[in-house]
């Protein structure tokens, strides 16, 4: 059981950083993009 959330943790967190850096490319590529992204992605990590 303590396996298996460390693994969901950890596939959390790493979740996490690939959308906020994602988020950052975008910002930096252009505001439009990060929208469009943002909307379908935002939903399942604020439930």
């Amino acid at each position: 059981m303590i396996s298996l959330k460390k693994a969901l943790l950890i596939g959390g967190s790493l979740l996490l950083v690939v959308v906020l850096s994602l988020m950052i490319h975008n910002a930096w590529a252009g505001g439009k993009s990060v929208i469009s992204l943002n909307s379908p992605v935002s939903f399942p990590v604020d439930i």
